[in-house]
């Protein structure tokens, strides 16, 4: 795959997922492993904010896909945010503050979705040397 390939995909990760938070929150929630009891104007409201932080990230790398330096840079810092989604889904797993299987679904998501950017980084790199 190339790597403006890539970064389409990975783009359309980014855009999908926060359309799916910005036009159906409640739905996005409850694939997470939201519980009604739980569902909450309030955490609709930041999954909105959600939708577009991945927006933006993702038109960011969409901007960069015909240079690849700056492609390599938003590909580590998409990876990077995605594991500090990480630990912030572990961090009230393991002090039990949060419902595991919402938990569980975020950060293995958010591994997956690390693991596809650490992808594009390194396909980026090895586009810029050659």
């Amino acid at each position: 795959m190339s790597t403006q390939r890539y970064a389409a995909v990975m783009l359309a990760e980014r855009v999908g997922v926060g359309a799916a938070a910005g036009l159906a929150a409640g739905a996005l929630l409850k694939s997470f492993g939201i519980s009604a009891d739980e569902d909450s104007p309030t955490l609709r409201y930041f999954a909105r904010f959600f939708a577009v932080r991945n927006a933006v990230l993702g038109v960011l790398v969409w901007d960069a896909r015909h240079d690849p330096r700056r492609l390599e840079r938003l590909a580590w810092i998409n990876a990077a945010t995605e594991l500090v989604d990480v630990a912030s889904g572990a961090a009230p797993l393991i002090t039990g503050r949060t419902q595991p299987r919402a938990a569980a679904g975020a950060i293995g998501a958010s591994l997956a979705v690390s693991a596809g950017f650490v992808g594009l980084a390194l396909k980026a790199r090895r586009q810029s040397h050659g």
